[in-house]
């Protein structure tokens, strides 16, 4: 697997990480009410469910299982 394909995989993880950060320190200098953060957070059952839908829906190639496997 290439550096490409892995670097393509990984900006989901760090987006969601740059994001919880932005929200936690707009929490800490008060930009954000606690109210909103309460209603936000009611919603983290929908991270999984998107992370889920990605890896369903990411583009398969015939020959990704072999590799995964360990064969060429």
């Amino acid at each position: 697997m290439g550096a490409r394909s892995r670097r393509g995989r990984n900006w989901f993880g760090a987006a969601v990480l740059i994001a919880v950060g932005v929200i936690g320190l707009a929490a800490n200098f008060d930009l954000v009410s606690r109210e909103y953060l309460d209603q936000l957070w009611k919603l983290w059952p929908v991270i999984p469910l998107v992370i889920g839908l990605a890896i369903l829906t990411r583009p398969w190639r015939a020959g990704d299982d072999q590799k995964d496997a360990g064969g060429q």
